[in-house]
């Protein structure tokens, strides 16, 4: 008889469980792990242990044992019965975005973790109290691979390089703009009057202290759209000037001058997408390659012999010479070979203080020698957008040489976020004075990263050597 109603008291208690129980032990282990609980829940809880108890001894009496949960760890687990399997794929799926989630969150902190170099090296400051300052220097800022994003219109670190590119022309009453290339990503412009001049340009660069002359020239990107447009935007644009694909622009301050030869290297040297006039699709569906040689030329002879006559005639104290494709890189894109060839031979018989360039996002600075005792300077300034950490090429250059480069490898060197223009930018300022020219590095909070000094040049008194013969004429 007593058999019996246990019996019966075990299959009623067991049905019971079956619904509550579950709910009773995930109660109970929060109490062993919290250790603090209100009265209402510890009596709650040992009606729960109670049950429990009284549970076991029916067992006890009719000789069944509860099989123990596999991969169990908790002492209650042995009287739980198996989960329903949603439980189960709820629990999965909790835990699978969970470590999806943590994995991002960790992603993104690493791409944003790596700090900028410490601002130790002190600054020239131009004296905006004195009337004569631009008796005394020509100052400029020098930026590359300004085009911006689609549909974003502009990048966060463009905006930021913006608004500190405001605040040194303020300080430093900048007078030009020297402006490397890659004006409108991705595909250039389609005529002068495309939206993007104003959405990417005019709205950006609006601040009173950057309404100067912006001598501007063309990359790879703009020769994948209507690089002519660029050109007649120059009569619809108060600081735009892009009067030709190559021209010269020469600047005078109290007898000492300055000769800006800007060049056009898409023509010289060739593109990177065999493309021209394209859109978005077409340009992602063609594939990229380094440049393999000029799409005309004849038209690319007619510019090498155009760039010679006037290195040849300069008698500038500065002689500048700015291009898109560096001539040296150690980063993404690496150094061109057509320039190498042709253009460095030209910059070093006719003692070229300097080159500047673009197409690769970073800034960088290295100094070869010339002839005789002289040094030529190159320099990359293609962040003023978005800034690529890549060391791809660092390799191929000594300590002697490569002197600067930012930014400086991190655990990514490549990443999204940082090609989309969220993390780091920069752009470099330029003053010219009578005897030296001093190039300050910053990044975009106007931390100074890096100086250099550039001497004025000894004009040569021989060039009767002659340049290197093109590398696309067979002879």
């Amino acid at each position: 008889m007593n058999l019996e109603l246990a019996s019966r008291n075990f299959t009623v208690r067991k049905e019971k469980y079956q619904k509550g129980l579950w709910h009773g032990a995930k109660f109970f282990n929060c109490v062993n792990s919290q250790k603090i609980i209100s009265k209402k829940r510890i009596c709650s809880s040992n009606r729960r242990i109670s049950n429990l108890n009284i549970f076991s001894m029916e067992m006890l009496l009719l000789g069944e044992r509860t099989e123990k949960r596999p991969n169990s760890s908790s002492s209650l687990d042995r009287f739980i019965p198996d989960m329903p399997q949603k439980v189960k794929s709820r629990r999965k799926m909790r835990k699978l975005m969970c470590i999806s989630g943590i994995c991002v969150t960790i992603f993104f902190i690493i791409a944003v973790s790596s700090g900028d170099s410490p601002n130790n090296i002190p600054l020239w400051s131009a004296d905006m109290r004195d009337p004569k300052r631009n008796e005394h220097s020509f100052r400029i800022l020098l930026v590359g691979d300004t085009g911006g994003i689609p549909i974003l219109e502009t990048t966060r670190a463009q905006t930021k390089v913006k608004e500190t590119m405001t605040s040194v022309a303020n300080e430093k009453d900048v007078q030009m703009v020297l402006n490397m290339g890659d004006n409108i990503y991705f595909t250039g412009p389609t005529d002068e009057f495309d939206p993007r001049f104003e959405s990417r340009f005019e709205a950006v660069y609006d601040s009173p202290s950057l309404q100067v002359k912006w001598l501007t020239i063309a990359g790879n990107h703009d020769h994948f759209g209507n690089v002519t447009a660029e050109i007649e935007y120059t009569k619809r644009s108060r600081k735009w000037y892009f009067p030709s694909l190559y021209y010269k622009e020469s600047e005078e301050f109290n007898g000492t001058k300055i000769d800006f030869v800007m060049i056009d290297t898409i023509s010289l040297c060739g593109n990177t997408k065999d493309i021209q006039n394209a859109g978005f699709i077409e340009m992602l569906r063609n594939e990229s390659h380094d440049p393999r040689g000029p799409l005309n030329v004849t038209a690319a002879e007619e510019q090498w012999k155009w760039l010679e006559t006037n290195l040849e005639e300069s008698d500038a104290q500065y002689l500048i010479v700015s291009g898109h494709y560096p001539i040296h890189s150690m980063s993404s894109h690496g150094p061109t070979d057509c320039l190498r060839q042709r253009l460095d031979p030209l910059l070093k018989r006719f003692n070229v203080n300097a080159y500047f360039s673009g197409h690769d996002h970073s800034l960088q600075h290295f100094i070869f020698d010339g002839n005789d005792d002289h040094k030529i300077h190159y320099v990359v300034s293609g962040a003023a957008s978005r800034a690529d950490a890549s060391d791809k090429h660092i390799k191929e250059f000594s300590k002697d040489n490569l002197k600067f480069n930012y930014p400086e490898k991190s655990w990514f060197s490549w990443s999204p976020v940082s090609q989309l223009g969220f993390l780091k930018g920069g752009f470099i300022y330029a003053e010219f004075g009578h005897e030296s020219a001093r190039l300050d590095f910053f990044d975009k909070k106007g931390k100074q990263l890096y100086a250099a000094l550039i001497p004025i040049r000894q004009i040569p008194k021989d060039t009767a050597a002659k340049s290197t013969v093109s590398p696309f004429i067979e002879i």
